[in-house]
C-alpha cells in the first residue's frame, strides 16, 4: 500500500474560483468541501483545509454538539435549516441563537 499513498489529505491544492479568495473563506467545489489557507486570485491554486475544526459566522439559530451544519451560499454563514443549503461538518460544541459563531468540524466532502 505504501507505493500508492501520495501525501496527508487534510490539506489540497484546488484552483481559486471565479472571484479569488481570502484566507478563511470557505470553498464548495463539487463535493469538495474546504477552508482556505491562503487568499488566491482567480484560477491560482491555492491550499485547503478539507480536515479540522473552524469557527464560523452563523444565522439566528442554536446548534447542539453533533447537529449537522449547513452553509447558506447567499448569506456566507452557517445555518441548522437542510433546505437550499449544503451539509458542511457538524457542530463541536453548542452555540445558542444569540451566539455569532458556531466551531464546526468539516466533513471535506459534500453528500
Amino acid at each position: 500500500m505504501e507505493e500508492t499513498y501520495s501525501a496527508s489529505a487534510e490539506r489540497i491544492m484546488v484552483p481559486a474560483p471565479h472571484g479569488g479568495v481570502n484566507r478563511g473563506d470557505l470553498l464548495l467545489i463539487e463535493k469538495l468541501c474546504g477552508v482556505a489557507v491562503s487568499a488566491a486570485e482567480p484560477g491560482e491554486e491555492v491550499e485547503i483545509m478539507v480536515e479540522g475544526c473552524f469557527d464560523f459566522p452563523k444565522a439566528a439559530c442554536a446548534f447542539a454538539l453533533g447537529a449537522p451544519v449547513y452553509w447558506n451560499v447567499a448569506a456566507k454563514r452557517v445555518t441548522a435549516e437542510p433546505n437550499g443549503n449544503t451539509r458542511i461538518g457538524v457542530a463541536i460544541g453548542a452555540a445558542p441563537k444569540e451566539a455569532e459563531i458556531v466551531r464546526v468540524r468539516l466533513d471535506g466532502f459534500v453528500a
